[in-house]
């Protein structure tokens, strides 16, 4: 049984000053990892964190009801965004 292992084929170099290094690479050292998996570990969870806390709302469950009910109500005429899209396809036939 063979498992494969994601293939490596980016690399980013980056200058840090001595100190950070030296940080870095006993709190690896404490984490029984390698410096550069260290790294990416911390690099990815953080990530992962930025990108959660960008993409994805969490609603009340008021807020969530009023949501759906959004959802099932009809869609209301927009009289003034129809006339604007007109205008526009007007514009790019021309």
């Amino acid at each position: 049984m063979t498992s494969s292992a994601p293939e490596k084929d980016e690399r980013i170099d980056i200058r840090l000053p001595a100190s950070l290094k030296q940080q870095l690479g006993r709190a690896a050292s404490y984490a029984g990892m390698p410096l550069s998996a260290f790294l990416l570990s911390a690099a990815s969870e953080r990530a992962s964190q930025v990108i959660h806390l960008r993409e994805e709302i969490i609603l009340t469950q008021e807020d969530w009801m009023a949501f759906l009910q959004g959802l099932d109500e009809e869609d209301k005429g927009r009289p003034r965004l129809k006339e604007a899209a007109q205008r526009y396809a007007k514009r790019l036939r021309e």
